[in-house]
């Protein structure tokens, strides 16, 4: 049995030692830590950029059609900076419900039902949606804390997105008040720089320290059991949730240790009718919604816990328009870029749904680099990843819940680029919301997200099919991954759904940071013609790196996006790859050298 490094037990004895007093701090003292952290983000290198693409199968020498070295770096930046604001406001005594706040209870649902909280506007990566957060606050407990307890938290990295570990990482040592040892998921070993940068003003007081995966050498059951860790939380897969289950249970510390955990999910995508015009939607709806839906699907090649997994549509003598969505939809899928299938195992996974549907159709799309330009060889062969490009496969299911339907599809997450088409059987345009509720309740896997389509306006019918839809978070008309980086929803499975055996989506959320009392879901509302949530292309890298000099805080951020335009007007800065990294500052710009080795140059 392998033991743990004493370079880990020592960095786990020191955060332990510092643990009783980083939980009673008071909050002022808190907060100057946060701040602190957050203005780290002003001075971060960016070096860790091209990794960050090769590792997601992208050449960064290069330009890609999804612009994700201008739009990635903005992602992660603007994430991570809208957690720390949002929770320093909190620790000011900013987020209160009111009058006087744009916080308030907007209404109670019928029969003594969930409190609705208005939380205000989703965000700007959400234009015209409004976030609200359901909740019972006269109920059971549906948020697991370990703030109460000093102690070590062990977070273990996500590995599809370096965003989802800084949050992790922001939570556990911000509102569970853990010091917190935090593992590198394997690809991702090239965010140790970035994230010690980030955190110094943590690791300087003893609340934080990092290692990756091949530092722990094997000792993984020794780490989440050590006995001075009292909290771990993981982003990851339910395999990866069984072995820390199993290695609590077998070391005796799963009373000692609260596991909280994002799991998989396959998510619904259901699209309503809806009675408006009876049911009858303009060509143009159906063209954006099917763009929509496609983005959504293929953003990071599918391989993200929220992506859309199945289709959920009625029957087409309810809804004659179902074939022209299907059409507009193969067609968005057809010319839309397609990701490199980055996330070891996709080739693996896509082939069993290949096996399980004989007539499953594959539609070809443009890569999203030229294979000329394209990355010529996986990074991280080693640990079973493959570059080979996978086409969009559909595959229907039949109809949910009766006899016949081939339910592979919704019992077993892809993680690839895989789409399942299901019907819902009802008796009109009227009942499909809830019929379409209740079948993927009972006969669809997983409870972290779900996106419904609803032409009609928002009425308490609405509310009926929201309050039985048995997700921690769900997105009316967008894509749900736009409400992940608002702190003032939540993010997790469905309180209730998680047992030990059979964890589902996970334990716990992340989020609520104006600390509403039992929350239940969180849910953005946006209109159903809303050109804003289309993701029709891809970010400019002009603006992506615009946004990120704002974000980040940078000193005089004003007159470096003026400078940057300026030299963007004068051909002074080349509008393809390295526009992030070199209008944002210290990074650099990427550069192809003679040799065709990938090289960092200074643009300052």
């Amino acid at each position: 049995m392998p033991t743990l490094p004493s370079s880990l037990n020592e960095k786990i004895a020191s955060l332990s030692a510092a643990s009783k007093s980083w939980q009673e701090m008071a909050d002022t003292d808190r907060l100057a830590k946060i701040r602190q952290c957050r203005a780290q983000l002003a001075t971060l290198d960016m070096d860790w950029v091209p990794d960050n693409m090769r590792c997601i199968g992208i050449e960064p020498s290069f330009p890609d059609e999804g612009k994700n070295l201008g739009f990635d770096p903005f992602l992660f930046l603007a994430t991570v900076s809208g957690r720390f604001d949002k929770i320093a406001e909190a620790l000011e005594g900013k987020l209160k419900v009111g009058e006087a706040s744009s916080i308030k209870l907007d209404r109670q649902l019928p029969s003594d039902g969930l409190s609705v909280y208005d939380m205000g506007l989703a965000g700007q990566s959400a234009p015209s949606v409004n976030l609200e957060l359901w909740a019972d606050p006269n109920g059971a407990e549906t948020e697991e804390s370990s703030a109460q307890t000093a102690g070590v938290g062990v977070v273990l990295g996500a590995g599809n997105q370096n965003f989802l570990t800084a949050v992790d990482v922001i939570e556990m040592v911000f509102v569970h008040k853990k010091c917190v040892l935090l593992k590198h998921h394997p690809l991702r070993h090239f965010m140790a720089a970035p994230f010690k940068h980030i955190f110094a003003p943590l690791a300087e007081v003893g609340a934080y320290a990092q290692c990756v995966d091949a530092d722990v050498m094997g000792a993984y059951n020794e780490l989440v059991c050590h006995q001075s860790v009292v909290h771990v939380h993981m982003t990851g897969s339910g395999a990866t949730h069984d072995r820390v289950q199993a290695a609590l249970q077998g070391g005796g510390r799963q009373k000692q240790v609260l596991f909280t955990s994002e799991l998989g999910c396959i998510t619904p995508w259901i699209v309503c009718p809806g009675t408006t015009a009876d049911g009858q939607w303009p060509e143009t709806s159906i063209t954006d919604h099917a763009q929509m839906l496609s983005a959504a699907f293929k953003s990071s090649c599918s391989m993200n816990c929220l992506s859309p997994k199945v289709l959920v549509l009625p029957s087409e003598e309810v809804w004659p328009q179902r074939k022209a969505f299907l059409d507009a939809l193969r067609t968005a899928l057809a010319t839309m870029p397609q990701p490199p299938p980055y996330y070891p195992g996709a080739h693996d996974r896509y082939a069993k749904f290949e096996a399980e549907y004989a007539g499953a159709e594959k539609i070809e799309a443009p890569p999203l680099q030229q294979s000329h330009h394209a990355l010529q060889k996986a990074q991280y062969e080693q640990l079973g990843q493959k570059l080979t490009p996978l086409p969009s496969l559909l595959v229907d299911v039949g109809t949910i819940g009766e006899k016949g339907c081939l339910n592979y599809a919704l019992k077993n997450e892809a993680f690839a680029p895989v789409l399942a088409i299901a019907t819902v059987s009802c008796e009109s345009r009227e009942s499909f919301p809830m019929a379409a509720a209740q079948a993927v309740n009972e006969h669809v896997f997983g409870t972290l997200s779900c996106n419904l389509i609803y032409p009609d306006p928002k009425d308490a019918a609405l509310d009926k099919v929201l309050d039985a839809l048995n997700y921690g978070c769900i997105a009316v008309n967008h894509w749900a991954a736009l409400l992940y980086s608002n702190p003032l929803g939540v993010w997790g499975a469905a309180p209730g759904a998680y047992k030990t055996s059979d964890p589902g989506s996970g334990l716990g959320f992340v989020g609520n940071a104006a600390c509403i009392k039992n929350p239940r879901k969180a849910i953005g509302y946006g209109p159903f013609v809303n050109k804003g949530v289309v993701m029709a292309g891809a970010m400019p890298y002009i603006l992506a790196d615009a946004l990120s000099i704002m974000v980040a805080g940078k000193k005089f951020a004003g007159m470096r996006v003026m400078g940057l335009l300026f030299r963007r007007m004068f051909g002074l800065l080349k509008p393809m790859p390295g526009a992030s990294c070199g209008g944002f500052g210290s990074g650099g710009a990427v550069s192809q050298t003679q040799s065709g080795q990938t090289a960092l140059t200074s643009s300052s």
